[in-house]
């Protein structure tokens, strides 16, 4: 919204690169937010060869056999998108290491590991995720 702003004052106070530079701002910024929006992760599905995580638009599949549940991760430092439609990325999970975030709720986690990868995920029902896991 400040970047739109900045354009318009730019573009009345007769600074065209001002404008221009907030205008391509805006745009970038407009754009980053509706690609996370539309591969925000939806849901979750354990397969036989691995992890599925639905998106709004698309899916995601992470090869290979669900080991284990590890239980609870809080997430931590985090390379990756943190809290706009989600938690994404790579995350510092304490006393474990890095994971890969799938996260909607940071209060429903779950430390998986699938194919050797520690994946967080926040099921609606974690309970129910760590039985699925059991019976992979």
């Amino acid at each position: 919204m400040l970047a739109w702003t900045g354009s318009g004052v730019g573009a009345s106070s007769g600074n065209a690169l001002q404008a221009l530079v907030m205008l391509v701002v805006a745009i970038g910024l407009g754009g980053l937010a509706l690609w996370l929006r539309y591969t925000q992760p939806t849901g979750y599905r354990l397969e036989a060869d691995g992890l599925v995580i639905e998106r709004r638009v698309g899916s995601t599949r992470i090869s290979g056999r669900v080991e284990r549940h590890v239980g609870k991760a809080t997430l931590g430092l985090r390379l990756g998108s943190g809290g706009l439609y989600g938690y994404r990325g790579r995350f510092r999970i304490a006393g474990t290491g890095w994971a890969h975030a799938f996260v909607t709720d940071v209060k429903r986690t779950s430390l998986i590991t699938v194919g050797g990868n520690s994946i967080v995920l926040s099921p609606v029902d974690p309970a129910a995720l760590v039985q699925e896991v059991a019976h992979a």
